[in-house]
C-alpha cells in the first residue's frame, strides 16, 4: 500500500488486489520515523487507470468472437492484469501519532514512498487517546475485540441513537439503560412501545440481578397525579405545549388556580365549577373547560395528593430503571404524560429531591417538539438530565439538538434525506457518515463522539441474556411453526 494522494481530509490510499482486507472503519496508520498519521476507511474504488475503458472493450471483443487465449510469449498479461486491478482506499484523516499519542490539530503527512501503511485495532487507538473507562460498559466487538465505553461519557451529555426500523437501535439503549442502573445510575424510560417491562428478566423467564432496580408505571392504573399536589407551572406547560392554550386563556386559569388554591378546594369538581362561575370571557371559558375535561377523563389527573415519584426514588438510592410504559396510551395522554414528567423532574432537580438521571426517550420523534424539550436540552447539564433520544426518523430531530450532541450511535441509514439531517451533527465529517451507514449491517453501529473521544468507531452490538423483546410479529412465521 501507497498513499496516492490528499485532497483535504481524505487520503488515497493505493494497492493491489488482494494485499488488504479491510471493512469500512478499518483503521490505518501510515508511519515514518516517530510520527504516524491515523487514517480510517471509508470506502473503496478502482484505480482510474489510462487505458483501461480500451483493455476492457478488448476483452470483451475478444470474448464475443470466442477467442480465449493471446499469444503473450513473455507473460505480461499477468502483470498488467494486476495493475488495472489495483484499487483506491477512500480514507480519512482522524489524528496525527507522535511518540504514541495522537493530536487532533497537528499537521503533518508522512512520504509517498517510504512511509509504511499498516492496520492497527481500535483499542490500540482509544489507548493512545488516553482512554480508561472508569465505569465500564461492554457494548460490543470491533473485529476480535471488545469494545467499552465510559458511563461517564453518558453523564451530562446529550445523546442520539438513531437508525432505520429494525437495525438493533432500540437493542443498544436497553443494554445502555440497563447496564447504567446496574451500576447505580437513575434510569427513567419513556418506553412507547413497551419493551422495557420485561428487563428484570433472563430470555428463559426466570428473574434476573436487575429485576429490583426496576419500576414499571402505567399511566392511569398505577401512575395517577393528584390533582391537589400538582404545581400550577406543571399544569400550564400542559395547557400550553400539549393542548396549545392562549396566553389569555392561560393567565385566567392561574388566577382560577390561585384563588381555589387559598381556599384549599383543589379538586377536579371545584376547578370545573370555579371555570364556570368565575367573570371570564366566553370563549376563554370554553376553552377552558374542554381542556380541563380532557385532563380530567384521561385518567391520569385524579383527585388526591402526590403522585408516588419521590417515594420510588428513594427507595432505589443503589440503581433505578423507572419504566414509563406508555404503549396503552393515547397519542395526547402520552403526550400529557411526557410534558407532566420533564416538569416534575425538573422541579425535583432543580431542588435537589432527587439525584440526576439518565432520561431515555423511545420512538422521540412522537413527541419530540420545540417547545420543553428545547429548554431541556438547552440546561440539561444545569437541571441533571442527561437524555438519551432513539428514534428512526433523524429528519424530524430538530437542528439544534444535532447541533449540540455529544453523542451519536448512528445504524443502518440509506435514504439521502436521513443522511442529510444526520450530516448537520458537527463532530462528524458527512463523507463519513454518507459512506458507512449504508453499509453497515444490522446489529452494527457507529459510535460517534465523547464515548470513543471524537474517534468514529464501527462496532458489532453484542446481544444480551436479558428478555429485550421488541421482536417483530409476524404473522406467516407463526402458522409455519404451528
Amino acid at each position: 500500500m501507497k498513499i496516492l494522494r490528499k485532497h483535504n481530509n481524505t487520503v488515497e490510499v493505493l494497492t493491489l488486489p488482494g494485499d488488504a482486507e479491510l471493512e469500512r472503519g478499518d483503521f490505518l496508520i501510515a508511519s515514518e520515523g516517530s510520527m504516524a498519521l491515523l487514517l480510517q476507511v471509508i470506502d473503496m474504488e478502482y484505480a482510474d487507470i489510462p487505458g483501461v475503458l480500451e483493455d476492457l472493450l478488448r476483452e470483451i471483443s475478444i470474448e464475443s468472437i470466442n477467442e480465449s487465449r493471446l499469444f503473450d510469449p513473455f507473460n505480461i498479461s499477468s502483470l498488467t492484469m494486476i495493475i488495472r486491478d489495483s484499487r483506491i482506499i477512500l480514507t480519512k484523516i482522524r489524528a496525527v501519532i507522535e511518540n504514541g499519542k495522537l493530536s487532533m490539530n497537528k499537521v503533518w503527512m508522512p512520504s509517498r514512498f517510504t512511509a509504511k501503511l499498516e492496520r492497527i485495532s481500535v483499542n490500540n487507538v482509544l489507548s493512545m487517546l488516553g482512554a480508561r473507562t472508569n465505569i465500564p460498559i461492554f457494548v460490543g466487538r470491533t473485529g476480535d475485540e471488545e469494545l467499552y465505553i465510559d458511563a461517564i461519557e453518558l453523564e451530562g451529555k446529550l445523546s442520539i441513537i438513531t437508525g432505520k426500523k429494525e437495525s438493533g437501535k432500540s437493542h443498544l439503549a436497553k443494554i445502555l439503560s440497563t447496564e447504567l442502573a446496574a451500576n447505580g445510575g437513575t434510569v427513567v424510560v419513556l418506553d412507547i412501545n413497551g419493551e422495557y417491562v420485561n428487563l428484570g428478566r433472563y430470555k428463559s423467564g426466570t428473574t434476573n440481578p436487575l429485576n429490583d432496580k426496576i419500576v414499571v408505571l402505567e399511566p392511569g392504573k398505577n401512575f395517577k397525579v393528584g390533582i391537589s399536589d400538582v404545581e400550577l407551572s406543571i399544569l400550564l406547560d400542559i395547557l400550553e405545549h400539549v393542548y396549545g392554550t392562549p396566553t389569555t386563556s392561560l393567565r385566567e386559569f392561574a388566577r382560577i388556580w390561585n384563588t381555589l388554591k387559598n381556599r384549599g378546594l383543589i379538586s377536579s369538581h371545584e376547578l370545573m365549577q370555579a371555570v364556570n362561575r368565575f367573570q371570564i370571557n366566553e370563549a376563554v371559558r370554553e376553552a377552558l373547560l374542554s381542556r380541563l375535561l380532557s385532563l380530567i377523563n384521561s385518567g391520569f389527573f385524579i383527585d388526591g395528593e402526590g403522585d408516588g415519584l419521590i417515594d420510588i426514588f428513594s427507595r432505589h438510592n443503589d440503581g433505578l430503571l423507572l419504566v414509563i410504559n406508555l404503549s396503552k396510551s393515547t397519542p395526547q395522554l402520552r403526550r400529557v404524560v411526557v410534558e407532566y414528567l420533564l416538569s416534575r423532574l425538573n422541579t425535583l432537580l432543580f431542588s435537589n429531591v432527587i439525584r440526576p438521571i439518565f432520561l431515555f426517550a423511545e420512538e422521540a420523534h412522537l413527541y419530540l417538539r420545540n417547545t420543553y424539550w428545547e429548554d431541556l436540552v438547552t440546561r440539561m447539564r444545569h437541571i441533571g438530565i442527561s437524555p438519551i433520544f432513539i428514534t428512526n426518523q433523524p429528519d424530524t430531530v430538530p437542528e439544534m439538538i444535532y447541533r449540540q450532541a455529544d453523542n451519536i450511535f448512528l445504524f443502518n441509514f440509506t435514504n439521502d434525506a436521513d443522511l442529510e439531517a444526520l450530516a448537520k451533527y458537527s463532530h462528524l465529517d458527512s463523507d463519513t457518515i454518507k459512506k458507512i451507514s449504508p453499509y453497515l449491517q444490522r446489529g452494527q453501529a457507529l459510535l460517534v463522539g465523547r464515548v470513543v473521544h471524537g474517534i468514529p468507531v464501527v462496532v458489532n452490538v453484542r446481544d444480551s441474556e436479558f428478555n429485550m423483546m421488541g421482536t417483530t410479529k409476524l404473522f406467516f412465521k407463526a402458522k409455519q411453526t404451528i
